[in-house]
């Protein structure tokens, strides 16, 4: 059995992931692939074709070990453990669950300047629709809602910056 099934995966193992995605996306790398104690992991960037027209997809984060064995690793604010354990969601949880940048960048509301906003407050979303996009070096990030519910409260402005897990919207489950 490889070295990296030896022991489970520590919190600071997906910070440093999470670390590396960042430094892609910042950096513009297409790839990047780093090695080590058997343990290889590979961050691609996909750029989208037209930026006006639609928005990429997430950037994937695949981590090997060995040739054949794959595993993929979910962002931070998909486990809804992750986000209730955060001191800021406690004031928060009564006007929604938030739903928080995947990286730092430039919040859009809309796909196009001349587009309808993907979400306003009051609006009914389903899990796994577009909400927002975030632009990070060039590529459009599509952010999706985590669950279904009502839109209260949009925190952040089109065209704002926003930082790393910043909350971007609140949703209330029904």
């Amino acid at each position: 059995m490889p070295k990296f099934f030896s022991k489970a995966w520590s919190k600071s193992d997906f910070d440093r992931i999470r670390e590396l995605i960042s430094m892609a996306a910042e950096s513009g790398a297409a790839e990047v692939e780093i090695e080590a104690d058997g343990v290889r992991v590979l961050v691609r960037q996909y750029v989208a074709p037209n930026v006006q027209e639609g928005a990429s997809a997430p950037i994937p984060v695949t981590v090997r070990a060995g040739p054949s064995t794959t595993a993929v690793i979910k962002e931070k604010g998909a486990d809804p453990a992750e986000v209730e354990s955060s001191p800021s969601s406690e004031n928060e949880s009564a006007n929604g669950t938030p739903v928080l940048a995947p990286t730092p960048g430039t919040f859009y509301a809309k796909p196009s300047p001349d587009s309808e906003p993907f979400v306003q407050v009051g609006d009914n979303v389903s899990k796994g629709q577009t909400v927002c996009i975030i632009e990070a070096m060039k590529l459009m990030n599509e952010v999706e809602s985590e669950i279904a519910g009502t839109v209260t409260q949009i925190l952040v402005g089109d065209g704002d910056p926003v930082e790393y897990d910043q909350p971007l919207l609140l949703i209330e489950s029904p």
